[in-house]
């Protein structure tokens, strides 16, 4: 069996992506698949400097010629199964399976995931040909299922808890925000927690500026580093702040949606304060003790609160080791590749086992700790 990436990151440095190019990475190690990347036409990198219209009139003639998007060299395929698999963040994303000629002919699976997985007038018309689709929102499966004719699955978010998670006890960082996060509660943190004689840090994230079609390859860009610099901020928060997305003064999403800031926060052990996501896939997965903590309306109270909880260091050190036992057990990304293989019925990669094996035993050991100390 062979495995192929199809991966955008040629197309794309923004921090939107990162997580996208962390689950490639992944795939990459686990399963022994090999990267395929795509880069742009020199005539579709150059209408993004035109005017809306000739922009349009461009990527029209572009798409309808040569194509978007170019594979320098075609991968080399076998007798055994070829497996194709391409991750975007929008359906439009699986555009970039044209840039491999008779691509439906060549593989024998091939499979999408795709984060923004709402708007189906976005999807390219290659996703009439997968095998399957995999999207984070159960919402939108039966009218993906219903409009495209494929298998459409549910594939939650997850975090690379294995080798970025932790429960450490000594945390520096009170209150750490990243993404977006509404003014009002900004604000008042700030002022709080952020003045002369405070002994209290709240740390807001500020993510690198974005670039189309970067100069730099992958492995030279910031990319991955940003991805580690936010892990080690997180392992070192004590308390890490999310917003449901329907909240007001956040992005405007059409639903509640579990995003990937509530699995990073979990793997990293920090509480997770804020307005808990009212989908109710939010309660199928994170469903124990303290896995959130509901922020007040007023931020001056959601202030009180959190002096409060930082204040609590018996509760939270509790919070930190349940929130990496259980995101050890459920939320990793290795365990949402083994749930993509089976539904497409392709066997686990021995190191992808291996890895699988490695979190079961090591949240077993957690497990076992936790009991002993008790008895």
């Amino acid at each position: 069996m062979n495995i192929f990436i199809l991966s955008s990151r040629a197309l794309s440095s923004h921090v939107s992506w990162d997580p996208v190019f962390e689950l490639e990475n992944i795939l990459v190690r686990t399963c022994n698949a090999q990267l395929l990347i795509p880069s742009a036409r020199h005539w579709l990198e150059r209408s993004e400097k035109m005017p809306p219209l000739a922009n349009r009139i461009v990527r029209k003639a572009i798409k309808s010629t040569t194509g978007f998007y170019k594979l320098d060299s075609l991968p080399e395929l076998s007798n055994q199964p070829n497996v194709l698999l391409t991750v975007g963040l929008s359906g439009s994303n699986l555009e970039l399976l044209s840039s491999i000629p008779n691509w439906r002919q060549r593989f024998d699976v091939v499979i999408g995931y795709v984060f923004d997985a709402w708007d189906t007038n976005s999807y390219s018309k290659n996703v009439y040909n997968l095998d399957r689709l995999f999207v984070p929102l159960p919402e939108v499966i039966d009218e993906l299922t219903q409009q495209f004719n494929i298998p459409v699955s549910l594939l939650p978010f997850g975090a690379d808890v294995l080798a970025q998670g932790s429960c450490q006890v000594k945390r520096s960082i009170d209150v750490t925000s990243f993404g977006r996060i509404p003014a009002q509660y900004h604000n008042a943190f700030f002022n709080k927690f952020n003045q002369p004689g405070s002994d209290q840090i709240y740390y807001k994230s500020t993510p690198r500026t974005g670039e189309v079609y970067p100069k730099l390859p992958y492995e030279q860009r910031q990319d991955e580093e940003d991805t580690l610099l936010l892990f080690h901020m997180l392992r070192n928060s004590k308390i890490t702040l999310a917003f449901d997305t329907l909240y007001p003064g956040m992005r405007k999403f059409p639903y509640s949606f579990v995003t990937l800031r509530w699995f990073y926060g979990a793997a990293t052990g920090g509480a997770i304060v804020g307005k808990r996501p009212t989908t109710p896939l939010m309660d199928e997965l994170f469903d124990w003790e303290d896995a959130t903590i509901e922020l007040p309306e007023s931020p001056q109270k959601s202030v009180e609160l959190i002096a409060e909880l930082l204040q609590d260091t018996k509760r939270l050190q509790s919070i930190y080791k349940r929130n990496y036992v259980e995101s050890l057990a459920r939320h990793d990304w290795r365990y949402r590749i083994q749930s993509m293989l089976e539904k497409v019925d392709v066997p686990l990669p021995h190191q992808l086992r291996e890895e699988l094996l490695e979190l079961k035993m090591l949240h077993h050991k957690l497990v076992a700790k936790e009991l002993a100390v008790k008895k």
